[in-house]
Order: structure tokens, then sequence, then C-alpha cells
């Protein structure tokens, strides 16, 4: 399977997941992340951690609250014990947040990265800018959803995307391109990688 639709320096695709089934969905926010990981999830009959939703519970507030009280480091702390919390598992999807790469500075994350590398089968969910572009221009604002420390629009967001976009290849196994499908063929791709 294509890495991606551009050239992109750094280590090849992995072939085979690790031996327990450990596999963490991610990419940016806007590509569909959450909605192909409940149709994973169903379709395996597979525990699914959605990460994002998992601190929230636990903190007892809403993520843009924790950020606002608390500040991002405290979230992406809070983000690194969740994710080191479902590594320990024997089998799980783990859907996460389009910033687990990072933490609060925009700097990438080498704890999480570890973590995710050693420990999941990453699925990068991939769209090209054009597509990503356009869903963020048209994504209805989501309560649970913070918004950025820069100004969140789209084209702010889409320099956030060029600063993750390489992290996220770098600990993806395989790259799951879907912007040409919808949730449930973006699913069905997933499911034939794994016959």
């Amino acid at each position: 399977m294509s890495r991606n639709r551009r050239h992109h320096k750094g280590p090849k695709v992995r072939s085979q997941p690790p031996r327990k089934p450990r596999i963490a969905l991610i990419g940016f926010r806007g590509v569909g992340k959450s909605a192909i990981a409940r149709r994973l999830a169903e379709h395996w009959s597979m525990p699914l951690i959605a990460l994002d939703e998992t601190i929230e519970r636990h903190a007892g507030m809403r993520i843009e609250e924790i950020v606002k009280t608390h500040g991002w480091q405290h979230f992406r702390d809070l983000e690194f014990r969740e994710l080191s919390a479902a590594a320990t598992q024997e089998k799980v999807l783990l859907d996460c947040g389009g910033g687990i790469v990072e933490e609060a500075d925009g700097q990438p994350s080498e704890r999480k990265l570890k973590i995710l590398a050693e420990n999941f089968f990453c699925i990068y969910i991939s769209v090209s800018e054009e597509k990503l572009l356009h869903r963020l221009r048209n994504l209805s604002r989501n309560a649970s959803r913070p918004d950025l420390p820069a100004a969140d629009t789209p084209e702010n967001l889409i320099k956030v995307f060029h600063r993750r976009e390489p992290l996220y290849l770098r600990v993806a196994h395989t790259v799951v391109d879907v912007s040409d499908t919808n949730v449930a063929e973006s699913a069905f791709r997933i499911t034939q990688m794994f016959k």
C-alpha cells in the first residue's frame, strides 16, 4: 500500500502488526478517525478507546476546560498517561486525537511517539490537503474538540497539519488514504489489510 501521495523520507512501512493486537488510528482532526474506529471496533469485536473521551471522563471535565484550567501541557501529560495505560491492554483499538504526536509547545512528543511505535500497529488515516482543507472549513464545531493555541482557522490548521504529518508518518506502520472514500469503504479497506 502506498505510504502517501507525496514523497516522504522516513522508515519503510512495517509489514506485520505487533504480536498483541493493539491498533492505533492516527491522523489530523477532521479525517474521520473516530467514525472509522467505531466501524472497525464493531467489525472486529474489539474494545475501543477514544483517547480524548477517556481523558475527559477520568478528568471529569471537557478538554477545553482542562486546557483553560490547567494549561495545554497538563492535557498532554494526561494524554501520555492514558496512552501508557492503553498500551498495557492485550487487545485494543485506539482512536487518537490529532495532537497525540506533539507536546504543548508543538515539539515532537518523543515519549508518546515511542509508546505508539513500540506497542501499537499504527494506521495513519490520511487525506489529500485539498480534501482536508475542505473538511476543516465544513467541520461543525464540537464542544469536546478544543481550539488549538493559534487561531483555529482552516488555514492555520493546515500549518499545524504540515508540522504534524512527518510525525504521523514516522510511527505509521501503514497509511490509508481516505480522500476518495466514505467511512464504510475506509473501514473496509483497513479490514482487508488484516486478512
